[in-house]
């Protein structure tokens, strides 16, 4: 477990199905995260979490976030090239409630920080929807540089949108954060 200021991190466990349910039912967050924008069923969430969110897949980690014993989202590196030694990092506050304080930023630190200081990783790389100025403001805060546009990538909401491709380096990473993992 992966303990930040506000929140930690956790690997994901079967019981947390009913509470990914009810984010996938917020048509609001696949349009922020650029994922499929449509509620999707309890089998289809039991799937995901087999496929994807089981801890089974090598070249991926992904984490629920906690706030005071609630899952509350989710952060994943994934697909992480090791040869390369990057991936690509995506995160997700489904509780809406739990939106705009902050917590989505320190769930980014913490994952930056095992990415970088104990993966070892040398790049990591998000893509953002036009829509979603809040991730785009919270990235660059942190210290993600812009590095290019896929126009009209997306179709939300009746509209095409593009996607902001960014990035940060090992070498760049600078945050003042000690890393800090514990068992609890």
């Amino acid at each position: 477990m992966l303990h930040g200021e506000q929140i930690s991190l956790r690997p994901m466990e079967r019981e947390d199905i009913e509470r990914l349910w009810e984010f996938a039912q917020d048509l609001d967050l696949g349009l922020l995260t650029g994922a499929n924008a449509r509620p999707a069923s309890k089998v289809t969430i039991e799937h995901i979490y087999d496929e994807h969110w089981s801890g089974k897949d090598p070249n991926a980690i992904r984490w629920a976030i906690e706030s005071h014993d609630m899952v509350i989202g989710g952060v994943e590196l994934a697909p992480i090239d090791w040869r390369s030694r990057s991936a690509e990092l995506a995160v997700w506050i489904g509780d809406k409630v739990s939106r705009q304080r902050g917590f989505g930023s320190d769930a980014m630190r913490l994952a930056l920080n095992y990415a970088f200081k104990l993966l070892g990783l040398n790049r990591i790389s998000y893509h953002i929807p036009v829509p979603n100025q809040a991730a785009l403001q919270a990235y660059t805060k942190i210290g993600f540089k812009e590095e290019g546009r896929l126009r009209k990538a997306i179709f939300r909401d009746g509209q095409y949108h593009d996607l902001i491709v960014l990035g940060i380096l090992a070498e760049d990473w600078e945050d003042d954060m000690p890393f800090r993992t514990g068992i609890v």
